[in-house]
């Protein structure tokens, strides 16, 4: 995808962070943009200056609940009949310093958002998916999710796993859509974001601008982990 004008794109988290700014940078490239957020306050305020951009639509979702896939695709379908591009940005964090101090519950939320959302998201999507010019699913992934890193122990084990998971959601689906559509991880990097926390050293427009460099790669480019450049997990 080396031109976005008039591209379809969908992406999950997009009402603040990395997902707003790459809002942002897709409309300025002239991509239409469905934005989905949890949040229909936040979301209503993104999209009045998103809207300011180009072709921005507001679409208002939890991911943590089941029939939102469905939801989503609904709304998808009644705008465009193919879909170029879906991001799955949205993430929940817990970042704690064990199991014992996340507690019983956390794993199951973070798998949820992290894995189970994007996968449904997938099923969901990919009849439109298939209708599009040579189509694309991004899923926003982290380092803490790499096999490197779960060797080294993380102090948020939990996050670390879903995000493992994602990894492994990504490499299936992959070697699922070969040739049909591409599917790939990203690693946007550690930003100044409400994930991320001040001390970050990125901004969000940096993990965009990652995310529109990953959206152009060769339509070959399939099952890889990204975060300059496309490499294997």
């Amino acid at each position: 995808m080396t031109e976005f004008k008039g591209r379809h794109v969908l992406i999950t988290g997009a009402s603040r962070g990395v997902g707003f700014q790459a809002c942002r940078q897709f409309l300025q490239a002239g991509a239409e943009v469905i934005g989905v957020a949890r949040d229909p306050e936040r979301l209503a305020k993104a999209a009045k200056e998103l809207q300011a951009l180009g072709r921005f639509t507001p679409v208002a979702a939890d991911l943590e609940l089941d029939h939102a896939a469905l939801f989503i695709a609904s709304a998808v379908a009644k705008q465009w009949q193919s879909l170029d591009l879906l991001v799955n940005n949205a993430g929940a964090q817990v970042w704690k310093g064990g199991w014992d101090q996340e507690g019983p519950d956390a794993l199951g939320k973070l798998l949820q958002v992290n894995v189970v959302a994007p996968h449904q998201l997938i099923m969901a999507l990919l009849p439109l998916l298939k209708k599009g010019q040579e189509p694309r699913v991004i899923n926003v992934s982290s380092g803490a999710g790499s096999f490197k890193a779960l060797q080294a122990g993380s102090g948020g084990p939990g996050y670390a796993l879903s995000k493992y998971s994602l990894n492994g959601l990504t490499l299936l689906w992959a070697a699922e859509l070969k040739g049909v559509v591409a599917v790939n991880s990203l690693d946007p990097g550690w930003l100044k974001t409400d994930m991320g926390g001040p001390q970050a050293p990125g901004e969000p427009e940096d993990g965009a601008r990652r995310m529109l460099a990953l959206a152009g790669q060769p339509f070959a480019v399939s099952g890889k982990f990204h975060h300059e450049q496309a490499q294997d997990f």
